[in-house]
């Protein structure tokens, strides 16, 4: 195993060089499948356009309409899905090998108004989503990596609620705090669809996504890992009781 030091904590970083492996593959492995999607879908295009050439000087106008403006559309949409989704896997990756590497710019933050500036800027009450947030103690973390940890986290259980709590009373984030030593750990509850526990251990693997959402590259989570990891904490994830628990310490102030 390697160890880099952050200089912005003053700990070491231990960095698992089996777990980067299996980043690195799993990364490699994942982003051949939408790379092969695109060469597809290129060819499929450049055949589109040949028919709809062809179409022109033969005076099949009909040909012609469904071919721009309904297959080559629907084609060029699926291509930017798939760019989309390797663009949101390198960025992924990217953000991994900040969290290993970059040193930590660290400020006492104010997780209370954290929470609640994150929860507007979600939109979460449009969906008529509630957070309850009793005071919170201060942290002393990067103030960016702790929005991102608390913003990913609210956004996963935002997308789990709206998805299928149908119940206006459900419709709640419950903040949980508590303290231990050095750390304040802190554990976002909601009523969504959560995981089933066959998924609960691997949750924060890279691209895994959960069955109960249809959409995303499965990075979120892994980089909440990563960030907290980098902060000395832990980070976890459960259900219990109709209940998803994502938790997460962070140094107290």
């Amino acid at each position: 195993m390697s160890k880099r030091k952050s200089r912005g904590w003053g700990q070491e970083v231990h960095l698992d060089i089996e777990s980067v492996r299996k980043l690195i593959h799993v990364f490699s492995h994942d982003l051949r499948n939408p790379l092969l999607n695109i060469r597809a879908l290129v060819q499929e295009a450049e055949s589109l356009i040949q028919n709809a050439k062809e179409a022109q000087v033969s005076g099949k106008k009909e040909v012609l309409s469904q071919v721009l403006n309904e297959e080559l559309p629907e084609t060029l949409e699926l291509l930017q899905s798939s760019t989309v989704r390797m663009d949101d896997m390198v960025l992924g990756v990217n953000d991994i090998y900040h969290c290993m590497f970059d040193e930590l710019e660290l400020e006492v933050i104010d997780m209370h108004t954290l929470f609640l500036r994150c929860f507007a800027l979600l939109k979460l009450a449009d969906e008529g989503i509630q957070i309850i947030c009793p005071p919170l103690p201060k942290v002393r973390a990067d103030h960016l990596i702790a929005q991102r940890v608390v913003t990913e986290i609210l956004s996963n259980a935002k997308k789990a609620t709206c998805n299928h709590v149908k119940h206006d009373y459900l419709k709640a984030i419950h903040i949980r705090v508590t303290e231990e030593g050095d750390f304040v750990h802190f554990c976002v509850e909601d009523y969504g669809c959560g995981f089933e526990q066959s998924e609960l251990e691997h949750v924060f693997s890279p691209f895994f996504t959960g069955r109960g959402f249809t959409y995303g590259v499965g990075m979120g989570l892994t980089r909440v890992k990563a960030w907290i990891e980098h902060h000395g904490g832990v980070v976890s994830a459960n259900t219990e009781g109709g209940k998803t628990l994502v938790c997460f310490s962070l140094p107290a102030a």
